[in-house]
């Protein structure tokens, strides 16, 4: 009878690491995918922002606010506000655009490295 409950807590104990590993790897599946939809949401918006200040045109407008929308759902909240900050100083002074740029860059180092 002892065995039995000694295998029996084997058995169990097997399961509980099982399940245990599966939480965690996919836990640590979610982490990865998260951080690479961050970076390619940044990355793209860098993109696009230099894109439209080198050849402003109607097209790269649209694909910045594409990737500025990117940002929204998969960015932090502060890279948000910096990338609305830099919209809404897009004809305003070049020094205050390059605080919110600024802002924005200090934004994603932080988001990419929590």
């Amino acid at each position: 009878m002892e065995w039995s409950a000694v295998l029996g807590a084997f058995g169990i104990g097997a399961i509980v690491k099982t399940i245990l590993d599966t939480i965690l790897a996919t836990k640590k599946d979610r982490s990865a995918l998260q951080y690479k939809e961050k970076r390619e949401a940044y990355f793209g918006l860098l993109d696009a922002l230099h894109k439209a200040a080198i050849t402003p045109s109607d097209e790269n407008s649209k694909t910045f606010a594409l990737w500025q929308t990117r940002v929204s759902i998969f960015g932090s909240e502060e890279a948000s506000k910096a990338v609305q900050g830099i919209i809404d100083t897009n004809d305003g002074p070049r020094e205050l655009r390059q605080l919110h740029f600024d802002n924005l860059l200090k934004a994603i180092k932080k988001d990419m490295t929590a």
